[in-house]
């Protein structure tokens, strides 16, 4: 593969909600570009993209996965991301490395959650997007009602091209900006008189939007003057660049339908790593925002690991500054480590396809790095620059893992699968015992614990995991402890009496000292808070900790021989133990704090549940319905 220049590289993202078509893109614009020789499909396990076991058998992605299409002289680099919610940090990541982003929907007639997801995330990180409606001469489908859905949702969503439809079957399209009709060749042939009026009306919209991107197009445009091809593709990309506007097409992916069009769009109107936002980055101790250079020294981020059977762990990363050739060596800003690159790889699905060099804006991967992992800053040496961390989603969800034989070799296989997922963790509660693993949702804890039977032949089960329950006292009690022991050898001698009651300063445990007269040496106080820390530990209901407990020594004896340290120890525990059986002891619940976002005709409905559930409410706002 020849060596694209920033200029010639698109880095597109397929996002959205889970089922409308993402990989099936990916697999029609790699075949479009020849980059593949057959369209593979979800359905029967053929795609590129969705080539993990899991993701075969469940017919959904799990894996952000890359490929790439060489079109038009330019490289435009597929990120495809899994939809389902549980795999949120694929997402992150791809829109760390991407410029832009198609939002992939099917022509349902609605707004699919999704797809409000993908927009706003978009919005959020400044990310030009893109629209692309599936699936529009599938039964039942609805285009001119998924197009007004969106549109009354977001304003700066407008068609650049509308689908032909014959008989439910897409036969070509209009282009909004030319009025101009293709059929699914390219041929051009007469637009449709129906469609008449809908095109003109999108027009004015896009004439109206390019205009607001600069002061002198708008007066052309209040005049009624007409703008210039140049003026419409300037303003174009300024409006998408600045997100003004956001471009929506049709077709079908399954069957390619309108695909080849929308790569045309994309390497036309779609921004090249130089163009778009800028990654922050410290340098020398002062945050900076770096945008992509070919002319810079070179620099690099890593944003996702893969654990790959024959090459082992392949480390997919951005080139933003610079150049990276197979031999270089480099540095690890991040780890403080020294690094050497091997061999260097653009990836195809599962594949690996070796090339010699990558620009500044590319993606690729490399394997046997030893110190390097995800969020990683690579540099040349001398470029100190470390880039700002992708954020992960933190976990939501735990369940207590248990594993037929072999339970450690399980476990670490769980541990090693931290690598490729930022948003798993595996570790054990300390108080219940239990090896939890913790996720976005069940569906993707499953998935591990099958990946790891795949792997290792170890069948590993999610069980609900123990809670740590916390035990206090309601009411006031006091306690003596008495603890004489004179059964040969040295004797030990100590006797206190203890007041228990509710309320220590700091939640967790007060120790106070009230002895008058010396009842209880001063030497051996000290012995008797010890005595009472380590009772804490274990309340006498259930073995749980005791939280909010205060504890008052008020009185007590000794024995100028047999009085010792280990004595009053002893003797507090026993105390203990009779003071909190009679202070009314009790449990408490872990309390969880849940922000819930829900469409508003819902609300009821999820106070209702909530109170059900002993909740309670501490406010509500609205965001956007």
């Amino acid at each position: 593969m020849k060596v694209y220049n920033t200029k010639s590289i698109r880095n597109v993202a397929l996002i959205g909600h889970s089922g409308e078509g993402k990989t099936s893109l990916a697999e029609a614009m790699m075949f479009e570009a020849k980059t593949i020789s057959r369209l593979g499909k979800v359905d029967d396990g053929s795609s590129t993209m969705d080539y993990d076991d899991e993701e075969v058998k469940r017919k959904i992605s799990i894996s952000l996965a890359l490929g790439y299409a060489e079109y038009k002289n330019t490289k435009i680099n597929i990120l495809d991301v899994p939809g389902f919610f549980d795999f949120e940090g694929e997402m992150q990541a791809a829109l760390q490395a991407a410029d832009s982003a198609i939002v992939v929907t099917s022509a349902s007639g609605s707004v699919t959650v999704g797809t409000e997801k993908a927009l706003d995330l978009c919005g959020e990180k400044k990310i030009p997007s893109f629209i692309f409606v599936n699936a529009v001469d599938k039964d039942n489908s609805n285009f001119n009602g998924t197009v007004s859905a969106i549109m009354a949702k977001y304003g700066n969503v407008v068609p650049i091209e509308l689908p032909i439809m014959e008989n439910g079957a897409m036969v070509g399209s209009v282009d909004v900006l030319t009025g101009q009709a293709y059929d699914l060749a390219g041929k051009q042939i007469e637009t449709p008189a129906a469609m008449q009026s809908a095109v003109e009306e999108y027009n004015s919209k896009l004439m109206e939007m390019i205009a607001e991107t600069d002061d002198e197009l708008m007066m052309k445009f209040f005049d009624g003057e007409k703008f210039t091809e140049e003026e419409i593709q300037k303003g174009l990309h300024v409006a998408i660049a600045e997100e003004v506007f956001i471009p929506l097409m049709a077709g079908n992916a399954l069957t390619s339908k309108g695909v080849a069009r929308l790569m045309d769009k994309v390497v036309d109107l779609m921004p090249d790593p130089s163009r778009v936002h800028k990654i922050k980055a410290t340098v020398g101790g002062e945050q900076k925002e770096i945008a992509v250079d070919e002319n810079a020294p070179f620099s690099a981020q890593v944003i996702k690991s893969v654990v790959d059977p024959y090459v082992g762990k392949l480390l997919i990363f951005k080139v933003l500054q610079g150049k990276l050739s197979s031999g270089d060596g480099v540095y690890n800003n991040s780890q403080d480590k020294q690094e050497k690159v091997s061999t260097l790889y653009v990836l195809k699905g599962k594949k690996q396809e070796s090339v010699d060099s990558l620009c500044a804006g590319d993606i690729g991967a490399v394997a046997k790095l030893v110190y390097t992992n995800t969020n990683d800053t690579l540099a040349a040496s001398g470029n100190s620059l470390v880039y700002d961390k992708i954020e992960f989603p933190t976990p939501v969800i735990s369940y207590a893992v248990k594993a037929a034989k072999d339970e450690e070799k399980a476990i670490q296989g769980l541990i090693k699968m931290q690598d490729e997922d930022a948003t798993f963790k595996v570790e054990k509660n300390i108080e219940t015992g239990d090896v939890l693993i913790s996720g976005l949702g069940e569906a993707q804890l499953d998935i591990m614990c099958k990946r790891v039977k795949a792997k290792l032949g170890i069948d590993v089960s999610l069980q609900e995991p123990r809670v740590a329950y916390r035990e206090t006292i309601k009411k006031t009690a006091q306690a003596e402890g008495k603890h004489k022991k004179q059964s040969g050898g040295a004797g030990q001698y100590g006797d206190v009496f203890i007041k228990y009651e509710p309320g220590a300063a700091d939640g967790e445990f007060e120790f106070v000292d009230a002895v008058v007269g010396g009842a209880v040496p001063r030497q051996f106080i000290p012995a008797v808070e010890k005595g009472l820390r380590e009772a804490i530990k274990h309340g006498v209901l259930a073995g749980y900790p005791m939280v909010n407990l205060k504890a008052t020594l008020y009185d007590g004896k000794y024995h100028p021989v047999d009085s010792k340290e280990i004595a009053f120890i002893t003797a507090a525990k026993l105390s203990y133990a009779d003071g909190i059986a009679a202070a009314s002891p009790c449990f408490l619940e872990p309390i969880v704090e849940a922000k819930i976002t829900v469409p508003d005709e819902y609300l009821g409905d999820i106070l209702g549940d909530m109170n059900k559930r002993r909740g309670r409410i501490l406010g509500t706002d609205m965001a956007g319905g």
